[in-house]
């Protein structure tokens, strides 16, 4: 879906870690790739091209080598939703040949996916299935909070 993304990161390996209010999807780098050194304590040993972090409700903050890109997500109604994007990129750092150096691509791509998936799901021919077990499930997780919210007697 990302094919400036697909360049930069092992889409194979990438991998998600789920935690009580947020999500970290860890992307690793391909070779030659501007990448974070690997952890010691890391296994695998691949340098890492991203750390997406996802808080839930509404923020997510991918780290790259040379900085921080901000989302914060605003819903504005069932079928509309806004997107602040904020980009900071470290005094001294080249954003080229890492992943997040077509930032304004992805993002672009980002909004293009959302929109062909948002007309798929009011299709007269979408059905509910199940959720992917192995790339769906920062959203599964997302989900399962929102109804925790909703059943709260508090709200």
């Amino acid at each position: 879906m990302h094919g400036s993304l697909a360049q930069a990161i092992e889409y194979a390996s990438y991998e998600t870690e789920l935690y009580r209010y947020a999500n970290l999807q860890v992307a690793l780098a391909r070779p030659g790739t501007a990448a974070f050194r690997a952890p010691i304590s890391s296994s695998p040993s691949t340098p890492v091209a991203a750390y997406y972090w996802w808080v839930f409700p509404n923020l997510m903050l991918n780290f790259y080598p040379w900085g921080l890109s901000l989302n914060l997500v605003e819903p504005r109604g069932l079928d509309r939703t806004r997107i602040a994007f904020r980009r900071y990129v470290a005094e001294g750092m080249a954003t080229e040949g890492s992943a997040g150096d077509a930032l304004d691509r992805v993002e672009m791509e980002d909004e293009a996916i959302v929109q062909q998936v948002q007309r798929g799901v009011r299709s007269r021919f979408y059905r509910r299935g199940r959720y992917s077990p192995t790339r769906e499930r920062g959203v599964h997780h997302f989900h399962r909070l929102v109804c925790d919210f909703l059943d709260r007697p508090d709200h």
